[in-house]
């Protein structure tokens, strides 16, 4: 017997092979599906998949030997450039009482851009002068896995708090040819970190039962953590308004920001992360 998903958003931009794969799975089966009225706070279940257009703000701090380095925004300083965005959200309830979830999260942004300077910046122990041409690159990724428990449950909301771990992944870089910065460079020169946090994450969320198949679902996860080379907090805050007529069809909008906040002092990133991503959310879901 098929159970259904339960009030994950999973925001996701992904090449037209990736997405007919997704709906064919979803999709798949509907007529098996529609036995039933979806219920997210019953199902076992949720998946979705959409798109959601946002602002970032990347400021990344690489020291050198010398122990000093400009904080990069890499909006600011070198441009938006090209970027594309992945998130997954969705959670498996168990057991009788519906109240224990294990929810799983998978989020990655890449950008690169190139742009001449009009400022010097010092960085990762080299300095890129005023007119070279520099190319940025910037990879972000996001895995979480964590324990909810719903300790209010009822027939139409149910609030729970979770207990987790966020693995975040960085890799950075910024790098200049001599042969396309006018002059301004006698040699190629180029500097990257990179950095795996893992982060512990606690968090509210709720979910409540509206008229006509909608749904409302609010998260707030918040860590801060100060031990060994780490130093900083993460938070991630999101609503969704849901519409989930059947249990394979499922559409809705939402709000979402994600940020973390960190100094590190490690062999491969010395230096800090600030990076902050936030907009709108459409995404489609399928409750089992």
């Amino acid at each position: 017997m098929c159970h259904r998903p339960t009030g994950s958003g999973v925001q996701l931009v992904a090449s037209p092979a990736a997405w007919t794969c997704a709906i064919a799975l979803l999709l798949g089966s509907p007529a098996v599906l529609a036995d039933e009225p979806p219920n997210l706070l019953t199902d076992s279940f949720q998946l979705a998949l959409g798109t959601f257009a946002i602002s970032s703000e990347p400021t990344v701090q690489l020291k050198g030997t010398t122990g000093a380095g400009d904080r990069v925004d890499f909006d600011e300083v070198l441009g938006g450039g090209d970027a594309t965005r992945i998130r997954l959200d969705g959670h498996w309830r168990f057991g009788d009482s519906d109240r224990h979830k294990v929810k799983l999260i998978a989020f990655s942004l890449s950008r690169d851009n190139s742009k001449t300077l009009d400022e010097e910046i010092e960085w990762g122990g080299e300095v890129f002068p005023v007119n070279a041409k520099v190319k940025a690159e910037f990879n972000f990724d996001v895995i979480e896995a964590a324990y909810e428990y719903a300790f209010l449950h009822r027939d139409n909301y149910e609030l729970s708090a979770a207990i987790g771990l966020h693995w975040t992944a960085v890799d950075t870089s910024l790098s200049a040819s001599a042969e396309t910065s006018g002059g301004t460079l006698t040699s190629d020169i180029s500097s990257s970190g990179s950095v795996d946090l893992p982060l512990p994450v606690i968090g509210l969320r709720g979910i409540w039962s509206l008229s006509n198949d909608f749904w409302l679902d609010a998260t707030a996860q918040y860590f801060a953590l100060s031990i060994d080379e780490y130093d900083g907090n993460l938070q991630d805050y999101r609503v969704l308004i849901t519409w989930q007529p059947r249990k394979w069809l499922g559409v809705g909008i939402g709000y979402s920001q994600f940020s973390v906040d960190v100094d590190v002092d490690a062999d491969k990133f010395d230096g800090s992360l600030d990076w902050t991503y936030r907009g709108p959310i459409i995404y489609y879901s399928a409750s089992f």
